[in-house]
C-alpha cells in the first residue's frame, strides 16, 4: 500500500555529514566569497525563539537559524565554511564557524535532507519529489538538475570531483540510487529490492557513505517486516548485497578509515564493523531513543544524535558512549563532527546546535593541586628524605602540565614523586595549567629536614674515659649539643657532662671525662640524635668497659 510523503519524512529524519579533512587546510587559505542576501524566501520564515534553555554552560550553545522549519542535514568543508539543508527548501550558509547563517535561495519549496562538498566549492542536495541541486561556486548560486518526480532522495555524496551519489526510494517503494561520473553532466538511476534469507523486501535508503569510488554502504529502512538493513556495493552501484539485517531500522552509517565502521538506528540500536563491512556487531548506546545521525571527526571520536535532543559521545571507537547535555529536547537530526572539538548538529524546528570544546561544559576553571610528602617524622620535623608527589586534577579539559619549584632552585615540569634529601627548612613553590590554558594559583608546602648525622661513636676506659667521635658525613657539624651520663653504681664525680662541638666532615674528636666512685653503671653518650650505650665498672678514677 503506498504511504504519503508525511509518513515517510517522519520515519525519516537524519543526518547527512561527511568530513573531508584535507580541506580544512585549503578553507583556512582562501578568502571568503561574501555571502549571499537572504532570498525572497526569508520573507516565509520567522526568528528562531528556542523553547529550551541555552546549553552553552553543559558544551552545546544553541544559535539562531533565523527559520523554524526542521533542518535535516549539515556539512561543513573546513572550520569557517558550512551548509545546513531542511524543509520547505531552506538551505543556510556559514561563513563563520557556525556562528551565524544566511537563507540562500535555493529555488525550490522540497524539502531537502542530504548535504555534501567535494572541495572547496562543488556542493550536492537532495530532496523530496526526486529533486538534486548543484553548485560550483560554493553556493553563490544553486542549478536544480532535477525536481517533480515520484520518489525521494534521503542522502548524497559527493565521492570525489566528478563522482556523487544519491540514495532513496522510488515511486514503488524500492530502495533507489543515482550515480553521476562527470559531475553531473549525466547521470543513471538502478533500484532493487532487500534481499534476507532469500526474500526480498521494499524499503528505503536512509543514508550512504562510499570510502572509494568503487565500494559503498548505505543503511536502509525496511517497511514489512519493520526493520533495517545495511547493504553494500562493490562495483560502483551497480548491484547492492545486503550484508546486515535487523529488527529495528536504521538511520545512519559512517566510516572511520582502517575497516572501521558504524551504523544506528532506532531504539538505540548502534552497530559497528571492524573488517571494512564484512561482518557487524551491537554496541551497546546505553539508550533507547531513535539515533538519527552519526559522525566521526577521527578514528576514536565520534558523535551520535537523535530524538528528543539526545547526543552521545565516544573517545574510544565506541566501547562506550557518555551522554552530553544539548540544553534542547527536541528531535535532533543531522550531525557533522569537523573536528575532536568542533560540531554542528541540526533538528526539528530550525534547532542548531555548536560545540567548540567536543560537547563539554566550557572549562573556565583552573585545575587543583595537592602535595603529599612521605617521610619518618620527629614531632613535626622529618629525620629522614622526603619523596614529594604532586597531584593535579581537572574537571573537564584534564591537566597539561604542573610545574615545581625547590627552594632557589629554576622552575621545572613534574614528571612523578622526587626524593628531597638535604637537611634545612625548605620551601617548594608549585601548580598546574590544564589544557583549555587556565593557570591554577602557585601554592606553597614547607617543611623541615634534620637527620641525624652520620656519627662513629667509640668509648674507651682508662684513667676516667674517652668518647671518640668520627663524622662519616660530607658536610661539618657546627655546634652540636653532645651528653655524656652514667647511671648506676655509686658515682661521687663525673655522673654527668654535656656540652658542644664542632666536627668537619671526615675528621674525628676526643672528649675526656674524669669520674670517681664505684659499681657497675651504664654509661650513655648522646651527640646530636644519635646515641652509644655501654655497660662499664668504675673503681675510684678508674673504668673499666
Amino acid at each position: 500500500m503506498k504511504k504519503n510523503e508525511n509518513e515517510i519524512f517522519d520515519q525519516l529524519l537524519r543526518k547527512h555529514a561527511r568530513g573531508i579533512t584535507l580541506c580544512i587546510f585549503l578553507c583556512l587559505l582562501v578568502t571568503l566569497v561574501p555571502l549571499s542576501a537572504a532570498s525572497p524566501q526569508a520573507s516565509k520564515t520567522v526568528s528562531f525563539q528556542s523553547q529550551e534553555s541555552s546549553a552553552q554552560k553543559a558544551g552545546w550553545e544553541q544559535i539562531n537559524s533565523g527559520v523554524t522549519q526542521d533542518l535535516n542535514s549539515v556539512f561543513f568543508i573546513c572550520l569557517n565554511r558550512g551548509t545546513i539543508v531542511g524543509d520547505e527548501g531552506v538551505i543556510l550558509r556559514s561563513g563563520d564557524g557556525g556562528n551565524n547563517w544566511v537563507l540562500q535561495n535555493s529555488g525550490v519549496m522540497e524539502n531537502l535532507y542530504g548535504v555534501s562538498y567535494y572541495g572547496y566549492n562543488i556542493i550536492l542536495v537532495v530532496g523530496t519529489s526526486g529533486t538534486i541541486l548543484y553548485t560550483s561556486n560554493s553556493g553563490s548560486n544553486w542549478t536544480t538538475l532535477q525536481t517533480g518526480l515520484m520518489g525521494t532522495y534521503y542522502s548524497c555524496q559527493m565521492v570525489n570531483e566528478t563522482v556523487g551519489v544519491a540514495v532513496g526510494v522510488n515511486a514503488i517503494f524500492q530502495p533507489f540510487f543515482t550515480r553521476t561520473n562527470d559531475g553531473w553532466d549525466t547521470w543513471d538511476s538502478t533500484s532493487f529490492y532487500i534481499e534476507h534469507d532469500n526474500i526480498f523486501y521494499e524499503g528505503r535508503l536512509s543514508d550512504v557513505s562510499f570510502i572509494n569510488t568503487s565500494v559503498g554502504f548505505a543503511t536502509a529502512i525496511v517497511d514489512v517486516p519493520a526493520g533495517g538493513a545495511i547493504v553494500r556495493t562493490i562495483d560502483g552501484g551497480s548491484t547492492w548485497e545486503t550484508v546486515f539485517f535487523s529488527d529495528e531500522a536504521l538511520f545512519s552509517v559512517d566510516f572511520t578509515g582502517g575497516g572501521l565502521g558504524y551504523a544506528v538506528g532506532d531504539h538505540g540500536i548502534v552497530v559497528q564493523t571492524l573488517d571494512n563491512g564484512e561482518s557487524w556487531q551491537e554496541l551497546e548506546s546505553g539508550v533507547n531513543t531513535a539515533l538519527r545521525g552519526i559522525d566521526f571527526s577521527s578514528e576514536n571520536i565520534g558523535t551520535i544524535i537523535g530524538d528528543n535532543g539526545i547526543i552521545l559521545r565516544t573517545e574510544n571507537e565506541g566501547v562506550s558512549w557518555i551522554q552530553q547535555t544539548s540544553g534542547t529536547t527536541y528531535n535532533l537530526l543531522g550531525v557533522h563532527c569537523v573536528t575532536d572539538m568542533f560540531s554542528v548538529v541540526v533538528g526539528k524546528s530550525g534547532v542548531i546546535l555548536l560545540t567548540k570544546t567536543g560537547g563539554y561544559p566550557e572549562d573556565i576553571t583552573p585545575p587543583e593541586t595537592t602535595c603529599i610528602l612521605s617521610g619518618t617524622m620527629d614531632g613535626g620535623v622529618y629525620i629522614s628524605d622526603v619523596l614529594v608527589t604532586l597531584n593535579a586534577t581537572d574537571d573537564f579539559s584534564g591537566i597539561a602540565t604542573t610545574m615545581y619549584k625547590l627552594d632557589d632552585a629554576i622552575w621545572t615540569s613534574y614528571v612523578g614523586p622526587f626524593a628531597v634529601t638535604g637537611n634545612g627548612n625548605h620551601s617548594l613553590l608549585f601548580y598546574s595549567i590544564d589544557n583549555a590554558g587556565n593557570i591554577e594559583e602557585e601554592k606553597t608546602c614547607e617543611f623541615i629536614i634534620q637527620q641525624p648525622p652520620n656519627l662513629l661513636i667509640t668509648i674507651t676506659g682508662g684513667f676516667g674515659m674517652k668518647v671518640h667521635v668520627k663524622n662519616l658525613d660530607t658536610v661539618n657539624l657546627m655546634n652540636i649539643s653532645w651528653n655524656l651520663s652514667l647511671n648506676g653504681g655509686f658515682v661521687l664525680s663525673g655522673r654527668q657532662k654535656s656540652g658542644e662541638t664542632d666536627i668537619n666532615a671526615g675528621e674525628e674528636i676526643t672528649l675526656h671525662s674524669l669520674v670517681f666512685g664505684f659499681g657497675k653503671p651504664t654509661i650513655t653518650f648522646t651527640i646530636s640524635s644519635t646515641q652509644k650505650i655501654v655497660q662499664g665498672s668504675l673503681f675510684l678514677f678508674f673504668v673499666r668497659l
